[in-house]
């Protein structure tokens, strides 16, 4: 049965029907500012421009008697508009004023590109005193204050939270504090930059596998074997997974992240494994990286395939687990360089 899409503050889910559709809307899961593809439809298209919705949308807000962006537009008033769509997805009808009042000279009308506007690696500070933490937790240190209307550098996304550098700071700021660029361009440029902000629906961990360490080895060590898809045209990196390790009674024990080191090519698939540390090098410590980033190393250094090991092992300190699993926690997008095509 189709089905609508829908594309709202960096999720995708979908509705049935336009009732259940309306239903998203009412409940404020589904603003102006978000895209929708009808069903068996190409094309994606702002909520508020669908007809039906009217009425159910909490954000729909007229503007000057216009409820929906004009498409065919000068560069200031487009410029005017998209900003107010802007303010429309992230529910602050304040911010949207406050950008229309100011808005720049007619060199600076760019939002994407040009001498003052966003590129494709940054993202827009909505939030007001938003804040940079030290780890993706609201109880965590800040960082640094962000600044309303100024720019941050995107470097990866983790659940709800993007880790993002600014005024020379990295941390974390949840994903709705911040517009990604692509916001303000057009539906093809939307989905063609979708996995650059929201590369954990594009990577997942496939086939995975885990077991003890053989008898009279260390029980509290077990060995994962799996796969990673990358089904993105952009190469993924700066991996961190999560491990998590049950009882017979599904309640959870112990959780331990992963850091892994290389690259997911686009459109690819690689193992995991580990290359150990060099024996003759005291400071040397083992490394957990992929294989597509280890067979690079290799064909300088073939030396180095004696050291490879296929799958990860991981050392915990809980006993008497019987169920592990490992998924995708951190991912980092990588553009191919000259921009997407």
């Amino acid at each position: 049965m189709s089905r609508w899409m829908i594309n709202a503050r960096g999720q995708q889910y979908s509705a049935a029907n336009m009732d259940e559709l309306r239903q998203f809307a009412k409940r404020g899961e589904l603003t102006g500012g978000d895209i929708v593809q009808p069903p068996g439809a190409a094309d994606w298209i702002y909520a508020l421009e669908v007809p039906e919705l009217k009425g159910s949308l909490r954000n729909d807000i007229e503007i000057e008697g216009q409820a929906a962006p004009v498409k065919e537009m000068n560069p200031a008033l487009k410029w005017g508009s998209a900003l107010v769509l802007a303010g429309v997805a992230v529910g602050a009808w304040a911010y949207a004023l406050d950008l229309r009042a100011t808005i720049p000279q007619p060199d600076d009308l760019e939002l994407i590109g040009g001498k003052k506007g966003l590129s494709f690696s940054e993202v827009l500070i909505t939030a007001e005193n938003g804040q940079l933490y030290s780890s993706p937790d609201a109880n965590s240190a800040s960082v640094s204050v962000l600044t309303k209307n100024a720019k941050a550098e995107l470097l990866a996304k983790r659940g709800k939270w993007y880790r993002l550098r600014f005024d020379g700071k990295e941390g974390y700021a949840t994903v709705d504090s911040v517009i990604p660029a692509y916001f303000f361009g057009d539906d093809a440029t939307k989905l063609a930059h979708d996995p650059l902000y929201n590369p954990d629906k594009y990577v997942y961990v496939r086939n995975s596998s885990w077991q003890l360490l053989p008898e009279g080895g260390n029980k509290n060590v077990t060995v994962f074997t799996f796969l990673m898809q990358n089904d993105a045209k952009f190469a993924m990196t700066e991996l961190k997974l999560l491990v998590t390790i049950k009882d017979k009674n599904d309640a959870v024990l112990e959780t331990k992240e992963i850091a892994v080191e290389g690259m997911i090519p686009a459109e690819f698939s690689t193992m995991v494994g580990i290359l150990q540390a060099d024996k003759k090098d005291k400071t040397a410590v083992d490394r957990i990286m992929t294989s597509s980033s280890f067979e690079e190393m290799a064909k300088t250094d073939p030396d180095l395939v004696e050291r490879w090991v296929d799958g990860v092992e991981v050392r915990l300190t809980s006993e008497g687990f019987t169920e592990a699993a490992i998924e995708l926690l951190e991912v980092r997008a990588v553009p191919p360089e000259g921009g997407v095509k």
